[in-house]
């Protein structure tokens, strides 16, 4: 064998022998896996906690509402909304609407459901949110039979404007939705928005929706 080969060969061996920049080479390989990951667990963990402060708020606003003994006005209506701000926390209400819509089965068909409250004492909350439906209009979506006839429930209709934290761009923002229906606690069978009826108020339109 010629001097040359021979250290050929042995360069050869030493080349193969060479571990040292492995490391650094699977390393760089495993950073955008990795990093991937990390962002992944930031953005699902934040979309949980706030899917259920969204969810909780819209219950207890609806909770809340069904416990009013007294005729409800818009000042009342915003003392409850006072607290949305807390339980959503740091998570903030820029996005965030929420829609009260009092509803009502009619005498004669209990899946004939219409509002029976105009929006005046009852408002929105949220940045320029309005409600969507006025006094005897007809309201869809409600599970069949759940209302007896003459039986009326307080509907809130929540919409929260989710955004990625640090994945933007590549997670696109999605409007969530959520609804809870309860049925009145106290009273007289319904919560009334008339409070210049004061205790008569029993939650039937003038002129009547049926």
């Amino acid at each position: 064998m010629s001097e040359i080969t021979k250290k050929t060969s042995a360069s050869g061996r030493r080349f193969a022998g060479d571990k040292r920049g492995i490391a650094a080479v699977e390393f760089s390989l495993l950073v955008p896996v990795l990093l991937i990951i990390f962002i992944g667990v930031i953005e699902v963990t934040r979309a949980v906690s706030i899917d259920r402060r969204f969810g909780k708020v819209t219950s207890m606003v609806a909770d809340l509402l069904t416990r009013e003994t007294d005729p409800v006005d818009a000042a009342t209506v915003q003392g409850i909304y006072g607290i949305v701000n807390h339980i959503m926390g740091v998570w903030g209400t820029e996005t965030l609407k929420l829609h009260i819509t009092p509803v009502r089965a009619a005498a004669d068909d209990r899946n004939d459901v219409y509002v029976y409250a105009a929006k005046a004492n009852r408002p929105s909350f949220g940045a320029n949110a309005t409600s969507p439906r006025d006094v005897c209009e007809r309201f869809a979506g409600l599970t069949t039979d759940l209302l007896d006839t003459g039986g009326t429930a307080i509907v809130v209709e929540g919409e929260y404007g989710f955004a990625p934290l640090i994945a933007e761009g590549f997670i696109p923002a999605t409007t969530w939705e959520d609804r809870a229906v309860f049925a009145p606690r106290e009273g007289n069978g319904c919560v009334s928005f008339e409070p210049d009826q004061g205790e008569s108020a029993d939650c039937e339109p003038t002129p009547s929706c049926e």
